[in-house]
């Protein structure tokens, strides 16, 4: 199960190998790096209604986050649910009314002391992030 977000194309930089692509999703900026050549063939353009997929195991965690980071993309949510397995588990964060799933190890949830009911932010470099656009 991936995380799927709908939202708006606001702008987009094209570089001579990639493109920058800006999206808003409710109210939230998100940015996402694609090869060049991926944005003319989906032929985006600003305004156009995209869907960003970031797969569960590219979603870090932070609890108590503050100071700088490369990563561009975050987003503050809640601890919903966990499901603990035998090395990794499965945090679903509700966040603006959608709820993402991030993979995690046992090893974090423990150091992290991650409860139901805590606040994080799911950070995602903007190089994980997949688009997808409806035809």
């Amino acid at each position: 199960m991936a995380n799927r977000l709908c939202g708006t194309i606001v702008n987009i930089t094209q570089g001579q190998i990639h493109a920058h692509i800006q999206i808003v999703w409710k109210d939230t900026p998100l940015s996402i790096i694609i090869t060049r050549a991926s944005c003319e063939d989906m032929h985006l353009s600003a305004g156009d209604t995209i869907f960003v997929i970031a797969k569960g195991t590219d979603i870090l965690l932070a609890k108590s986050f503050s100071g700088m980071l490369s990563a561009r993309n975050r987003v503050k949510g809640v601890i919903k649910q966990i499901i603990q397995g035998d090395i990794l588990s499965k945090i679903f964060v509700e966040s603006h009314g959608d709820m993402l799933h991030a993979i995690i190890t046992n090893t974090s949830l423990h150091e992290m002391n991650l409860q139901e009911g805590d606040e994080v932010t799911a950070i995602v470099k903007s190089t994980e992030l997949i688009l997808s656009k409806e035809i």
